[in-house]
């Protein structure tokens, strides 16, 4: 309990001022990207994503893709960048740590093949299409992040 509510009290003020970044961007200059503790997520505002070219759009949103696609995996574990079976509170015998090694391997192919595939052909999306898959998979992420943290109740 005690830590999820240091938990709470460390990422509320990223959150208000993301919305508060969010807010007056309409009235003044936008602001830049923010880069979350342990370099998780980058959070863009629509003003950062808007003066980018396709090019520079398309690598967002393959890494906002790639980082969902990571983190998803191990949502019921509550640890969403694991690097061993005892990150996840699971026994280190050999078939865990076979498993995790195959996962990975898998992922990192899928990755590849995605990566490859969506550098080809996102750049002939509308800009406002791209910029919109961006934020929603970012508004996404950083959803799916606070579930794994434990933080469940607050986005329910």
């Amino acid at each position: 309990m005690t830590r999820q509510i240091y938990i709470i009290l460390t990422v509320m003020p990223m959150w208000l001022s993301v919305v508060y970044a969010q807010e007056t961007q309409s009235t003044s200059q936008p602001t830049t990207a923010t880069q979350l503790p342990g370099g998780a997520t980058i959070i863009y505002s629509l003003g950062d994503l808007e003066k980018m070219d396709k090019i520079e759009l398309t690598r967002i949103y393959i890494a906002k893709l790639t980082r969902l696609y990571r983190i998803l995996q191990y949502l019921p574990f509550a640890k969403l960048d694991p690097k061993s079976p005892n990150d996840l509170k699971v026994p280190s015998v050999q078939a865990n740590e076979k498993s995790m090694k195959s996962l990975e391997d898998a992922l990192r192919d899928y990755i590849k093949a995605v990566e490859a595939s969506l550098s080809t052909i996102t750049p002939y999306a509308d800009k406002k299409q791209i910029i919109d898959a961006i934020l929603f998979l970012q508004a996404v992420t950083n959803k799916v992040e606070l579930v794994g943290l434990g933080m469940s109740q607050l986005i329910y």
